[in-house]
């Protein structure tokens, strides 16, 4: 057997030996309880879609899921604790889009870099809802914007840690209205809420999962929703149609594992995370909350995450959003 022979048979059983591994890999997969770690506080957004998802998710991979909130450091925390894990589908994060932002905000002092993790699949997408405490008395956008701008220092606002969606989100409202407010950044939705109601911190963007019993109690005023429509389910304007043109931005979430996982556990994770997703319940939920429902392969979910990974570098750059 000449030497080109030799090689060309070895790639062809290595490859054979791989395919079979995996294969393996997936039919087995899991063998013990999988851990899905959140990387905020509990009650916020990320914690929301983990513990209605997590029963569905259970019983479609017939093991116990384990949520474990590891709040801080804008998630930099939680993803350095996967990816210290056996990379074997037993140890996920339900990530938001956090993620693509963190390694442009923290640069080295990130924990991970854009490519240490693959998506299985995103879960939801949809916009943020603006909300200021009563006590501010402003009941619109354009109202706000006349505040702010009467104030040059402006005011506090609640983010749940650098590079979350509330915080992406209010940088974006300043740059685009020409107002300043101050970063006040919490360990995730859930640890500023407190704040918010009490008006200790008078002004937010929050995940409509989380904010509309606060509104429809009066507690705060929504002012209006950062899509670039109307939200179903929801009788607020979008930030463009009450006094900011052109703004639009959406939050997304997403269930990712570290690159190294076999490609067929990956797979096999996709498939149950859509048949979890996939029910008249779960749509009817996230429709309720003004939040869409999102399907795909692990491949599209991994594009579309390096696309906001481009997108939002370009934008950190532009609007200097630093850490805090």
């Amino acid at each position: 057997m000449n030497q080109m022979v030799k090689t060309w048979v070895h790639a062809t059983l290595g490859a054979a030996l791989a395919a079979v591994v995996f294969s393996a890999a997936a039919t087995e997969y899991p063998v013990r309880q999988v851990r899905l770690v959140v990387p905020v506080a509990a009650g916020g957004p990320n914690d929301t879609f983990a513990r209605t998802l997590a029963p569905r998710l259970g019983t479609g991979l017939g093991q116990q899921i384990v949520i474990e909130n590891i709040p801080g450091a804008g998630g930099n925390l939680a993803t350095a604790s996967v990816l210290r894990q056996p990379h074997d589908g037993h140890n996920l994060v339900l990530h938001g889009m956090t993620y693509a932002v963190n390694p442009s905000i923290f640069g080295a002092a990130s924990s991970y870099k854009i490519g240490d993790y693959t998506a299985v699949s995103i879960v939801a997408k949809g916009p943020l809802v603006l909300v200021a405490h009563p006590s501010l008395g402003v009941k619109n956008v354009k109202e706000l914007i006349a505040y702010l701008k009467s104030k040059p220092t402006g005011v506090d606002y609640a983010s749940g840690g650098p590079g979350t969606s509330p915080h992406l989100a209010a940088e974006l409202f300043k740059l685009a209205a020409g107002v300043n407010m101050q970063h006040i950044p919490y360990k995730g939705t859930g640890a500023f809420m407190p704040d918010l109601l009490a008006g200790r911190v008078p002004v937010a963007f929050v995940s409509p999962l989380v904010i509309k019993p606060a509104i429809e109690t009066g507690q705060l005023i929504g002012l209006g929703a950062t899509g670039a429509k109307r939200s179903q389910g929801w009788d607020l304007p979008t930030i463009a149609e009450a006094g900011v043109p052109g703004f639009d931005f959406e939050a997304w979430y997403a269930i990712m594992t570290p690159t190294a996982t076999p490609p067929d556990v990956v797979a096999k994770l996709n498939k149950v995370v859509d048949d979890a997703v996939n029910t008249p319940e779960a749509q009817e939920k996230w429709k309720s909350l003004g939040v869409e429902v999102m399907r795909g392969s692990p491949q599209d979910a991994q594009a579309y995450v390096m696309s906001e990974y481009a997108k939002w570098a370009k934008v950190v750059k532009a609007a200097n959003i630093k850490a805090d």
